[in-house]
């Protein structure tokens, strides 16, 4: 970082912004055109109070609200590559490269929003921020929050505030914070703990955490990875179970409210736990994840949702007549114990059905059943 950066304005909030500049995000209303267009405005005056409080106030937010983590990908590698260039700046160029480094978050997002089909409430204006705390030595942060069009602030025709107001609810959609002296460290290693968080505020869109390298497809391309890592490896039956469970009961452990993210090393480790001693697949599950090229991220953050869906799947018909979700763990053999049983031929499953729902389906089918049939 350039040392007049170091000269910043010191505040009483312990925080010192750098740069800072808006962005606009919005439906391209143009021939019908379904695409989104991006606008990048002009530097802030990052002396006055604005971008202090703007600071403060985010800040909040990360603090009270539940946390998502990620890291950059180190195969699209085009905007990390754009923030190290502007980390390394010297006084000459430093404002030059910012501007780049915003424009592609702008064009990252316009592009996630366009391969998502997002409607035109997507969009909105983009703050992108750049400070440091007087009290340490580091390369500081860097927030990027997506904005209602006209909420919190009152811009010029250079898209820079006059005016702030403080955060409702519904003004912030989502928001992005990058710790920027661990990301130099991490990237592309991406090694260690995880430099990128999200939080959502008003909007739950995908497409801005994947724009920014949070792979929303994490929670089930692992749960892809450990079902390939099962058959390929020939597991018999009850150990594959416990394996299952024991990452399922892993990711929602990792699910609940402020727990931390859950690195793919820790899967490794339940993995490792559950084989037995003498196995010579210990220690290889996140080799295969990489090898295998999982989209599996080095910190995931899996929703409620997300973890309860493991280990379950849709069976539908082809003339869509049914739908049904089953834990794979609730499948067997006509034989087996299992609630979920499969035919021999493998086209039918047979359901337990009991209670009144029993005596509902057999209503159905013509035949009534007496009260005592139906336990």
């Amino acid at each position: 970082m350039s040392e007049s950066d170091k000269d910043k304005k010191v505040s009483s909030y312990s925080v010192v912004p750098i740069r800072a500049v808006t962005g606009l995000l919005e439906k391209n209303s143009a021939t019908g055109s379904s695409l989104f267009k991006t606008k990048l405005g002009k530097l802030w005056d990052v002396s006055d109070k604005i971008a202090i409080e703007f600071i403060v106030e985010i800040e909040k937010r990360f603090r009270s609200k539940n946390k998502r983590f990620g890291n950059f990908s180190s195969v699209t590698a085009s905007l990390p590559r754009e923030l190290k260039t502007y980390c390394k700046s010297d006084d000459k160029v430093v404002d030059k490269n910012f501007s780049t480094f915003c424009q592609g978050v702008l064009d990252g997002l316009a592009h996630g929003a366009d391969e998502a089909t997002a409607s035109a409430a997507a969009g909105g204006n983009v703050v992108i921020m750049h400070y440091s705390s007087y009290e340490e030595e580091s390369l500081g942060r860097v927030l990027i929050v997506l904005l209602e069009k006209r909420g919190m602030f009152d811009f010029d025709s250079d898209m820079r505030p006059e005016k702030f107001d403080l955060i409702d609810t519904k003004a912030m959609k989502q928001a992005a914070l990058i710790d920027v002296e661990l990301f130099d460290v991490s990237f592309p290693g991406n090694q260690g703990e995880a430099y990128l968080r999200f939080i959502e505020g008003s909007s739950k869109a995908d497409f801005f955490k994947t724009a920014l390298g949070c792979n929303e497809k994490s929670v089930q391309e692992l749960d892809a990875a450990v079902s390939k890592f099962i058959n390929d490896h020939s597991i018999d039956l009850d150990l594959a179970e416990e394996i299952k469970e024991g990452v399922k009961k892993l990711l929602i452990d990792h699910s609940k409210p402020n727990s931390p993210p859950l690195n793919i090393g820790s899967v490794q480790k339940r993995i490792d736990k559950i084989l037995p001693e003498d196995s010579e697949l210990k220690g290889s599950f996140t080799a295969f994840v990489n090898e295998n090229e999982f989209e599996v991220n080095e910190w995931i953050s899996p929703t409620n949702y997300q973890a309860n869906k493991v280990g379950k799947i849709v069976l539908k018909d082809d003339n869509k007549s049914y739908d049904v979700e089953v834990s794979e763990n609730s499948i067997g053999s006509m034989d087996s114990n299992k609630p979920v049983k499969i035919t021999e031929d493998g086209q039918y499953l047979c359901f337990p059905v009991s209670g009144e729902k029993r005596r509902a389906i057999m209503r159905l089918v013509g035949k009534m059943m007496d009260k005592d049939d139906e336990t």
